[in-house]
């Protein structure tokens, strides 16, 4: 604990695996390969790529070195600029949404954990009540022929593991306006992934650090197992080699730059404060700069090593199906559910296997899990620091909230619900609110400000080269995105199945619900100050005088604190 009263990282190896723990989520396992199926494989990898260098290390950078000054979380730190405090409360509503549905993606997960325990995997069969005629078993050592037909390798044709996601585990009705009825299996299994969460945040931020041990290298070491027994798959190569063949002409195509940028920002929880929050429980002297190089890199090369291993089974089905690669599967969240368990059934003791792989999944998405509630926990007693004492309750009051909040997902068509959310929350705010970051830091708070206040931290100048990134080239770059997204708007009914024109007015509310509080909030700041009003403008855009490091001792001369600095154990 810092004498500012503020928790602190029991260690630097705490921060770190908390923060790979963030950064390797369900956002690598699950969202990045679909995306990068969805925008032609190999092509996504380019711009995927580049964003991280141009955008997420700045960005990253920033966020970290800001939170770790000032030892705020960002329902505080935006006292640096007044004017923009709205910026957390934006935040907030993002992390709140993608906390909601990502619990439900873990629910989902338990589901599959807990019928792995069967005699025999319930979707490697098409002998079900939920199988169709089209269903067909499929295995390198089985014959491609079922009992209930013989249709085989046709393109009609559907694999057991999609017939069980779709008419087993969701149970999905034909459109949105049809929700049907609460699955109660799907209830059980959010309520306990609701109690575990809670469970691993109430006591601290050093116990979430300490199961960050266990929960960001056990995906790691089940990847390799995955990764291993799938090169020895037909068709494996086939699938890897449309992951890393970049069609070029794609590129032309703005929507995958964005959607790159997108990705980026969802998998790094960069403009939602997730990494903000992690570094404001740093030491005022830990290594901010070492850690914001090493972060953005450890996220890319996660996502093409989870994208890898899901690529090799892809090319598997596509093998023993007779179809395309690019054809095997459409469904988005669905990938995981599909791919993975299609995989697990070659290996020998599936059942091990597949209880071992989706505790993998769920401890990944704990991982970010608890983060997104710390997040949540830690803007609220920031904001409001009398409630601090109360933190145990606040933290209860979001995961009960929560767990109501997410019971819609539980329906049989809670799956339309979900889609809705990932298809509008990550594409406007995140961009925006990101953009907003670096104006106020590279513009109001001014670039110069930032480099002495990195250097009383770290004892030396950073290079110059993140000076003009911060101010012109992240920013705009940015920007060009957001807007070329806006201008390229598709209805989610484009994308997706059993969506009304309503839905998109739905899903453009909860976009821009996060950007609303900044404007707002601008507007009553200045309304309730006093002069007039050029002066109110040039005072609300002045840090607060509580602005600096927390602890006072710290603010000495970047020289004498240099041989202070953390160094890579």
């Amino acid at each position: 604990m810092a004498n500012d009263g503020r928790e602190t990282w029991g260690s630097w190896l705490q921060f770190l695996f908390s923060v790979i723990g963030s950064l390797v989520g369900l956002g690598n396992i699950w969202r990045f390969p679909y995306i990068c199926h969805r925008n032609g494989g190999g092509a996504f990898l380019v711009p995927f790529c580049i964003c991280m260098c141009i955008c997420g290390l700045p960005i990253g950078f920033l966020e970290i070195a800001y939170c770790q000054y000032s030892r705020l979380g960002p329902g505080k730190v935006w006292i640096v600029c007044p004017l923009f405090k709205g910026i957390w409360f934006g935040m907030m509503v993002v992390v709140f949404v993608v906390s909601l549905y990502y619990t439900m993606l873990m629910a989902w997960i338990l589901y599959y954990m807990g019928v792995s325990f069967s005699s025999t995997l319930p979707w490697s069969t098409c002998n079900n009540e939920w199988n169709t005629p089209n269903c067909i078993t499929s295995g390198y050592h089985k014959n491609i022929t079922d009992s209930k037909t013989n249709v085989t390798n046709s393109t009609d044709s559907v694999s057991p593991q999609q017939e069980y996601w779709l008419n087993k585990v969701l149970d999905q009705t034909p459109a949105i306006d049809q929700m049907g009825d609460f699955r109660w299996e799907l209830i059980l299994c959010l309520a306990a992934a609701w109690i575990i969460t809670f469970l691993c945040i109430v006591k601290g931020v050093r116990a979430m650090g300490k199961i960050a041990y266990v929960a960001a290298t056990l995906p790691y070491i089940l990847l390799t197992v995955l990764l291993i027994r799938g090169l020895m798959l037909p068709g494996a190569s086939d699938g890897i080699y449309y992951f890393f063949y970049p069609k070029w002409y794609k590129l032309l195509n703005y929507t995958v730059w964005r959607d790159a940028a997108t990705q980026l920002f969802f998998s790094a929880g960069y403009g939602i404060g997730i990494i903000s929050t992690l570094a404001s429980y740093n030491r005022f002297n830990n290594n901010c700069y070492r850690d914001a190089m090493m972060f953005p890199v450890l996220d890319t090369a996660t996502s093409i090593f989870a994208g890898t291993v899901i690529f090799s089974y892809i090319g598997y089905m596509a093998k023993i199906s007779g179809k395309e690669v690019d054809n095997v599967i459409k469904e988005g969240p669905g990938l995981v559910f599909i791919a993975y368990p299609s995989a697990l059934e070659t290996l020998p003791l599936p059942q091990l296997w597949s209880v071992l792989f989706f505790l993998m999944l769920f401890c990944t998405g704990l991982d970010s899990q608890f983060c997104h509630i710390q997040t949540l926990a830690s803007a609220i007693s920031d904001a409001k620091p009398f409630l601090l004492p109360w933190r145990t309750h606040i933290i209860t009051g979001l995961c009960v909230v929560s767990f109501v909040l997410t019971l819609p997902l539980t329906t049989q068509g809670g799956i339309y619900i979900q889609n809705l959310l990932d298809h509008y929350i990550a594409s406007i705010s995140i961009m925006f609110i990101a953009i907003v970051e670096m104006v106020i830091f590279g513009w109001i708070y001014g670039t110069d400000r930032l480099y002495n206040d990195i250097e009383q931290m770290i004892g030396y100048r950073i290079p110059i080269i993140f000076k003009y990134a911060w101010k012109y080239s992240t920013p705009l770059i940015v920007a060009v995105l957001w807007l070329a997204g806006l201008l390229d708007f598709k209805p989610i009914g484009a994308v997706n199945p059993g969506y009304y024109p309503w839905c998109d007015v739905v899903g453009l509310f909860i976009a821009f619900t996060p950007i609303l509080p900044i404007p707002i909030l601008a507007v009553y700041t200045l309304y309730y100050m006093k002069g007039s009003w050029m002066e109110r403008l040039r005072e609300s855009i002045k840090p607060d005088p509580s602005w600096g490091p927390a602890v006072k001792s710290d603010e000495i001369d970047p020289h004498e604190r240099s041989n202070l600095v953390e160094t890579v154990a």
